[in-house]
């Protein structure tokens, strides 16, 4: 596990940048307790160096300490760094951004002790501003036969050698491909900055456990990659509690990161997996479905969001972000039920930014949904104006518009004066640096009117046309 890993990604970035460090482990390894029994001797340790330098085809431009730390001595490393990053006012915001659009449940609330004291569970990491590994010595507080305990360290200090071939890769990636600064042109862009962290996971999930089998082709990666799908269930029952669009993303990176990175490796070998880095993928879309970057490569369309400043200007804007399709899915799913056959609107999404805004203590989140086709558009507004409507309480404003393939939802006291700006969004607004009124899909072609949905019963249109639909947003 990266440092700089992170488990939910929205709306407020600073927020959930911090959960990284709440995860309940490292990599695949995540229900592993190491005891100074577990350490590895230094030739043990230069063993799996070695042999992480030969698998990845990758020699070590320096060497990277590993040191065993306590919790206590772990809980005292991050936790400066954790109080520095992030206020429980941060924090409240976060989550009230995140219930809005119906990604966090009405009721749920956060702690900053919470967050903090979740750092405990980490099992190992590699600390990509000291340059080097850390793995958590915690005893053994069981007692065991002594017949098993030969066996019992003898299997754990394999664990060790997965942990550590997994952090060894980061540290490889660190050398050769600068993570740190990737991720620093990614802030901004949630998904994407996503994307790229499940392809950094996803390597270094595959290099670990290639590393405790002492090989690796196209038959083991196969083997493992069937397999991938096992943890996840057991993950996010040690997560119980907390919301899945905080946690889930988290073990994508590893489940379906390295998924994505095993097809790489089946096309070209590790320098398949390499070329991942310097030609990353730019969507968590291409991640989930691998043919979209591999076979028929279709980027996000990059959405501006624009035209709402004159008449919000007193708002202050205190965050911009791409939710993507993971998260549009994770949304759906709460709100409508894992099983919903409505996730497939989500495989529609083409391109997302969201706005939020604040005056006092009020919110509005402004948010521009890009569809593959006008009539997915449709689909989705129809949808969202059902989920708003079971998320938000009566009180609260909000308003939906759709042009074209793309979808506008404001939420938030700020909508009541959509009337003001509405026309400006849709004018200067633009999908890849066109006007949203004159953007064609290349998946329909059609001219398409604006068309307004709402949350609240209208009468049908007439024949002729096609009545506008308003949402109650005062």
């Amino acid at each position: 596990m990266s440092k700089g890993s992170n488990l939910g990604v929205i709306p407020v970035r600073r927020f959930v940048a911090l959960v990284a460090f709440a995860c309940v482990a490292a990599a695949l390894f995540c229900n592993l307790a190491y005891s100074q029994d577990d350490e590895l001797s230094r030739d043990e340790a230069a063993v799996v160096k070695a042999r992480v330098q030969k698998i990845r085809g990758l020699k070590l431009k320096r060497d990277v300490p590993v040191t065993y730390l306590s919790v206590a001595e772990t809980e005292a490393r991050f936790t400066a760094q954790f109080a520095k990053q992030v206020s429980q006012e941060e924090i409240d915001t976060g989550v009230e951004e995140n219930k809005m659009i119906g990604l966090f449940p009405p009721d749920l609330k956060i702690e900053r002790k919470e967050l903090a004291d979740m750092t405990l569970e980490l099992a190992g990491f590699y600390d990509d501003h000291h340059k080097d590994i850390v793995i958590i010595d915690r005893p053994i507080t069981v007692e065991l036969p002594e017949r098993y305990r030969n066996a019992i360290t003898e299997m754990r200090k394999l664990d060790t050698m997965g942990t550590l071939g997994h952090e060894l890769t980061h540290a490889l990636q660190d050398q050769y491909f600068d993570i740190e600064a990737a991720l620093k042109k990614y802030k901004g862009n949630s998904d994407r900055e996503l994307a790229y962290k499940a392809i950094v996971e996803g390597d270094a999930t595959l290099s670990g456990f290639s590393v405790v089998i002492g090989r690796v082709d196209d038959e083991t990666i196969d083997y493992f990659d069937s397999h991938l799908q096992d943890i996840v269930p057991v993950f996010m029952g040690r997560m119980e509690g907390k919301p899945r669009a905080m946690t889930y993303p988290f073990i994508f990176q590893y489940t379906e990161g390295a998924r994505f990175v095993a097809e790489a490796y089946h096309r070209g070998k590790w320098a398949g997996v390499n070329a991942l880095f310097t030609g990353p993928p730019l969507s968590t879309q291409q991640i989930m479905h691998p043919e979209l970057y591999f076979d028929h490569p279709t980027p996000a369309l990059t959405v501006k969001l624009a035209g709402y400043e004159k008449v919000l200007h007193d708002w202050k804007k205190i965050d911009e972000d791409t939710l993507g399709e993971l998260m549009l899915k994770i949304m759906l799913e709460r709100t409508m039920g894992e099983d919903t056959p409505y996730v497939e609107a989500s495989t529609k999404w083409a391109g997302d930014r969201i706005v939020a805004l604040q005056k006092g203590k009020s919110l509005t989140l402004l948010w521009m949904i890009i569809f593959r086709s006008a009539g997915d558009a449709d689909n989705f507004a129809q949808l969202y104006s059902g989920i708003l409507d079971k998320v938000l309480p009566g009180t609260t404003a909000r308003k939906i518009d759709r042009l074209g393939p793309a979808v506008f939802a404001m939420i938030g006291d700020g909508a009541i004066r959509y009337r003001e700006y509405l026309p400006e969004v849709w004018k200067q607004s633009t999908i890849d640096g066109t006007q949203i009124g004159s953007y064609q899909s290349p998946v329909t072609r059609q001219q398409a009117q604006p068309r307004q949905t709402s949350l609240q019963p209208q009468a049908a249109p007439t024949p002729t046309t096609e009545a506008p639909r308003t949402i109650q947003a005062d």
